[in-house]
């Protein structure tokens, strides 16, 4: 008897305790509401969309600065050659920036633009037209290299016009070979006229005249600026390179 009675004291525990956590839950759902879930995927959803389609700025580069175009004012003596090499471009590159049609016309005083920006001059001997001042800095050279299968120049003295007439005495210097700077080279006769050459490239085939009497400089006409005439027959005439080394002794006829 006093197992039966054990076991049903233990199973009106059970339905009591049953009874009792039922009613909590019942009442707790009653106080408590759920969370409904499509409201939360409801509110996300506009979040991730406005994450995924927005684009993000993309960095910005800063604009290139333009650079100032290179220009040469063409100097007394000067030549196209002369120019295209200290700036390390072609004769044709400098025509086509400029418009020029003839290589051999120049004018004293003009500007001429260097295409390609960024080169530097190659600086000039003191006291050569167009030279920088002793106090300015000097931009670097940049190395030139020879043809090897060029021709070596041939200097030499062609002739002398009109000796004796100060108005048309002229001597002019001509080169057979390849391209040579006349730049301190000298013309003298047997006393002491001299005249100095000043920055002028003579290519393969090209002459110059130089003329006694006074006149504005070309890069086809060079004017010594004496006042009375040099050259008379028999007289020689000395052609010599900025070393000194004598190239041509031509006897006026």
């Amino acid at each position: 008897m006093n197992a039966k009675r054990l076991i049903v004291y233990l199973i009106l525990n059970v339905i009591v305790s049953a009874s009792m956590t039922l009613g909590v839950m019942w009442l707790w759902d009653k106080t408590h509401p759920p969370i409904s879930a499509p409201c939360l995927a409801t509110a996300a959803t506009p979040i991730t969309a406005s994450l995924l389609t927005t684009p993000l700025p993309l960095p910005t580069e800063p604009a290139a600065a333009t650079a100032a175009p290179v220009t040469h004012v063409v100097q007394s003596g000067e030549t196209l050659g002369a120019i295209a090499q200290r700036y390390n471009v072609s004769v044709e590159e400098l025509m086509t920036a400029n418009n020029l049609s003839d290589p051999n016309v120049l004018n004293v005083g003009q500007t001429l633009v260097i295409p390609g920006s960024g080169y530097a001059p190659t600086p000039l001997p003191p006291g050569t037209p167009g030279a920088l001042p002793t106090n300015a800095a000097q931009p670097p050279r940049p190395t030139a290299t020879r043809d090897p299968n060029a021709p070596l120049s041939q200097v030499s003295i062609r002739e002398v016009k009109s000796p004796g007439a100060l108005a048309d005495e002229a001597l002019v210097i001509a080169n057979q070979g390849g391209p040579v700077d006349l730049a301190g080279w000298t013309i003298r006769d047997e006393a002491s006229h001299v005249y100095t050459f000043p920055a002028l490239t003579l290519f393969e085939g090209g002459a110059v005249t130089l003329h006694t009497a006074a006149g504005s400089d070309t890069v086809t006409d060079l004017y010594w600026g004496l006042t009375e005439p040099v050259w008379a027959s028999g007289r020689q005439a000395l052609l010599s390179d900025a070393g000194g080394n004598l190239h041509t002794r031509f006897t006026v006829p």
